[in-house]
């Protein structure tokens, strides 16, 4: 499935919002013509403007009537006015129900033949309540019986999966992938590090030795995403162990997986979860890149090079063109990769909330500093705060004719401070 529109209405930091979001199958529109990476979304903003938020809530939203028996732990997610008024006096609907404690979650999904429903369009609406001091889930729309999928653990429907920013890989030795299917609902654990920073991620050694014995075709078909996933110039994944850890290979050095830097273990780590995930609901018959789906990533270029952030999301579109990838992040170099009908920007309204904006552009292909000074980041300079000063100054010098001052400008433009 895809998800094609929602609405949040007194989430966190979302008073009241719609979104609507580009997929594969999506029909272009005047307003939103179809981008060149169309299953692409990169959620932008600065911090605290809800770009976290919206993945929880499209995750929330996706478990559809199985979300109040999922072991989702809902803190804070209703939204709490900054000035504490709760006053019901010329209020609309949105702020009744923020006084009422109440957010509401209105999504619409597009359904594939692998979700086994019968409609081509399903909808999902959940709502959050308070309780005292907890707040509580609950399944909200009229129509349950196209969701009934969603409750088998075995079935190939409805495959979501979401990897929150502190996002870990667990040891290979303390990795149980029957415990954690018997432990909790298995839909939910697919998107549980959105919501708990303490849960950690399944490693290849833990699951993909099995398939080289029982499913040789899948086996090799994961070698080759993780490869085409990686892209150009980076470590090539053998297949091979050592110490019953796998091993990668680059200019002929061999390095275990536990020994790879930072920024390829945190890439590693939630592809190789993703691609277990992909491997148990990919339908029979089927090869894993035709398996239909979201993929929400938070901070997709997490200690990556930038070499790396310019190609990341191309690469990642490309080798997997059937799942719909919803990520945010911060980095100029993500942005330029793509076009501006791919990027959602959150932008701040009054008493601290935001709201999503599309910004119609031109951006793919600027460089780095061209980006950051784009509305889609509204910086007026790139340059050190002290530096921009001193420049200033000699700008208005050499406006008033100061020679002098106009030589000097054009020596510190081309130089760094001492």
């Amino acid at each position: 499935m895809y998800i094609e529109s929602i609405t949040i209405s007194n989430f966190r930091t979302f008073r009241e919002a719609r979104i609507e979001l580009s997929h594969s199958d999506r029909k272009p529109t005047k307003a939103l013509p179809t981008p060149k990476l169309p299953n692409v979304n990169l959620l932008l903003g600065n911090n605290g403007l809800g770009k976290t938020t919206l993945l929880k809530a499209i995750s929330l939203a996706a478990l559809g009537p199985a979300v109040a028996d999922s072991g989702i732990y809902s803190y804070r997610l209703i939204r709490r006015e900054p000035d504490g008024n709760r006053s019901m006096g010329h209020i609309g609907e949105s702020e009744r129900r923020q006084s009422e404690g109440v957010a509401t979650l209105k999504a619409t999904f597009k359904a594939h033949p692998q979700d086994s429903v019968p409609v081509p369009i399903v909808q999902s609406q959940i709502t959050i309540s308070q309780r005292g001091d907890l707040e509580q889930l609950r399944w909200a729309h009229e129509d349950e019986k196209s969701w009934h999928p969603i409750f088998s653990s075995s079935s190939d429907a409805f495959f979501f999966v979401g990897y929150g920013a502190t996002r870990r890989v667990e040891k290979r030795e303390q990795a149980d992938t029957a415990g954690r299917k018997q432990s909790s609902f298995a839909r939910a654990q697919r998107i549980q590090s959105l919501f708990e920073e303490a849960y950690s991620l399944l490693p290849l050694s833990a699951w993909l030795p099995a398939f080289k014995q029982e499913n040789p075709g899948r086996y090799n078909q994961v070698v080759n995403l993780i490869n085409r996933m990686m892209g150009k110039g980076h470590y090539r994944f053998t297949g091979e162990l050592e110490d019953k850890e796998y091993v990668f290979e680059r200019g002929g050095l061999r390095v275990p997986f536990p020994a790879l830097s930072d920024g390829y273990r945190a890439y590693l780590g939630w592809i190789g979860d993703l691609l277990y995930h992909i491997c148990i609901t990919c339908p029979s018959g089927k090869k894993l890149v035709e398996n239909h789906g979201i993929v929400m990533v938070d901070e997709i270029d997490l200690h990556i090079h930038p070499k790396w952030q310019i190609n990341i999301l191309p690469v990642l579109a490309h080798a997997l063109p059937n799942i719909q990838f919803i990520v945010t992040s911060h980095s100029p170099l993500v942005v330029g990769s793509l076009e501006w009908m791919n990027i959602i920007l959150m932008v701040p309204g009054p008493k601290q909330t935001s709201r999503p904006k599309r910004i119609k552009e031109s951006i793919h292909g600027l460089d780095a500093d061209q980006i950051l000074l784009t509305n889609f980041f509204g910086m007026r300079s790139t340059r050190a705060s002290v530096k921009e000063s001193q420049l200033q100054k000699l700008t208005e010098k050499a406006r008033e004719g100061d020679v002098t001052s106009a030589k000097e400008l054009l020596r510190e433009l081309s130089k760094g401070m001492e």
